[in-house]
């Protein structure tokens, strides 16, 4: 009886690590980071540069055709630039115009799903800016 209590409480510990909280994933993906971490609470604006760092977002090429989507409410498709395939993985998209805040969607043709909850505001400054964990990444080039 002890092995499988402490091997569930071993699982439930994985399964805590594998994402940040507020974070579900389907299938394999795995997200391991959201900068700015919208996840902690910091808010984002139209423009704002994003990232995530998984552990697979596959091929660019997947991006570019439409297979592979990142989905901000109220449905608006951002387009998303693959910048580092492995070690880990990590994904930059801009947040578009006319985005809200609810569920930001991240789907990867053959992977799975992810669903982030984020806010977004439409003031040009935010309180949270000079937080370090709410800064936007640097675009790629």
């Amino acid at each position: 009886m002890k092995k499988t209590g402490l091997g569930l409480l071993l699982a439930l510990a994985l399964a805590a690590c594998t994402s940040p909280s507020g974070i579900r994933t389907t299938g394999s993906l795995r997200i391991q980071g959201v900068q700015p971490n919208v996840v902690a609470g910091c808010v984002v604006r139209a423009g704002d540069w994003m990232a995530l760092k998984g552990n697979t977002f596959g091929t660019q090429e997947d991006w570019d055709s439409g297979q592979n989507y990142v989905l901000f409410p109220p449905d608006l498709l951002a387009s998303a630039e693959l910048t580092r395939e492995s070690d880990p993985a990590t994904l930059f998209f801009q947040v578009p115009q006319g985005a809200t805040s609810g569920t930001l969607q991240v789907h990867v043709e053959g992977v799975g799903d992810a669903e982030i909850p984020i806010q977004v505001m439409a003031s040009a400054y935010t309180p949270q800016m000079a937080v370090p964990v709410c800064e936007a990444p640097t675009p790629p080039e």
